[in-house]
C-alpha cells in the first residue's frame, strides 16, 4: 500500500492506485466489477438503486463529522498501526472524494484523484493535496471549519438532484480515470468513505473512544474488504 512504500511507489511515476496488472497490462480501477471482469469472474449484479446509496454517503459523512467532534484530540493525531496513517488523516481523505463527488453532480466531472485547487489529477497530487490540508489543520475547530461544509454541500445536493438520483443511474460522467455511471461512481465512493471510516472507528474504539453507532453491514447493498488495513 501507499502508505507503507511511499517512497516506491513515487520512484514507479506515482502510478494511479489501485492499478490492477493482467498479462502485462495495467488497467486502472474505479469500481469493483472492473476487476472482476479483468480476472474472468462474474461481476455481482448491479444495485442500480443511486439515489439509497447517496443516501448510505451521507449517513457515513454524518459518522464521519460525529467522530471529528466527539473524539480526544490526541487519538485523531495517532497513526493507525499497519496505514501509517492518523485518524484525522482518513478523515481527510474520506471528505475530499465527498466533496469530489458533490461536484460531480453538478458538473459532470470527477475530480478524483486530484487537486481541484490547481486542476491537477492523479494519485500524487491528491496526495500532496490532502496533505496541505492535513498540515492546516490545527486543532477540533479547524477540523470542523473542514468538515462541515462538504457535510452540508453534500445533503443539499442530495436535494438540488433527488430527480436525477431516482431517474438517471446509469448517466456517464468523466473521471482522470475514464467514465463510469453514476451509480458506480456513487458505489465506488460510498465503499472508499466506508473502508476508511472502518479503519479509522476500529482503532479509536480499541483505545477506549467513543464511535457513533453506524452499523456499515446495514447500508444496501456494501460488501467491505474482509481485511479492515
Amino acid at each position: 500500500m501507499i502508505s507503507e512504500q511511499r517512497e516506491r511507489w513515487l520512484a514507479a511515476g506515482s502510478p494511479p492506485v489501485p492499478t490492477l496488472v493482467v498479462d502485462g497490462v495495467p488497467h486502472v480501477l474505479q469500481h469493483p466489477s472492473q476487476a472482476a471482469l479483468l480476472l474472468g469472474f462474474e461481476p455481482p449484479p448491479a444495485l442500480r438503486d443511486a439515489w439509497q446509496v447517496a443516501w448510505d454517503v451521507d449517513e457515513i459523512v454524518e459518522a464521519w463529522l460525529a467522530v471529528a467532534q466527539a473524539t480526544r484530540w490526541d487519538a485523531l493525531l495517532e497513526p493507525v498501526p499497519g496505514l501509517a496513517r492518523t485518524p484525522l488523516a482518513l478523515t481527510v481523505d474520506a471528505l475530499v472524494g465527498i466533496a469530489a463527488l458533490t461536484d460531480a453532480l453538478a458538473s459532470g466531472w470527477f475530480h478524483w484523484p486530484g487537486n481541484p485547487r490547481t486542476g491537477e489529477t492523479g494519485d500524487a497530487s491528491v496526495v500532496a493535496y490532502e496533505a496541505s490540508i492535513v498540515a492546516g489543520i490545527g486543532d477540533r475547530d479547524d477540523l470542523l471549519a473542514f468538515a462541515r461544509p462538504v457535510a452540508r454541500a453534500w445533503r443539499n445536493s442530495l436535494a438540488e438532484h433527488d430527480d436525477a438520483l431516482r431517474s438517471a443511474p446509469d448517466r456517464m460522467l468523466r473521471a482522470p480515470r475514464g467514465e463510469l455511471t453514476l451509480v458506480e461512481l456513487l458505489e465506488a465512493q460510498r465503499l472508499h468513505a466506508a473502508q476508511h471510516y472502518r479503519q479509522a472507528t476500529t482503532f479509536l474504539a480499541a483505545r477506549g473512544q467513543p464511535v457513533p453507532d453506524l452499523d456499515l453491514e446495514d447500508l444496501y447493498g456494501l460488501r467491505l474488504p474482509g481485511a479492515i488495513y
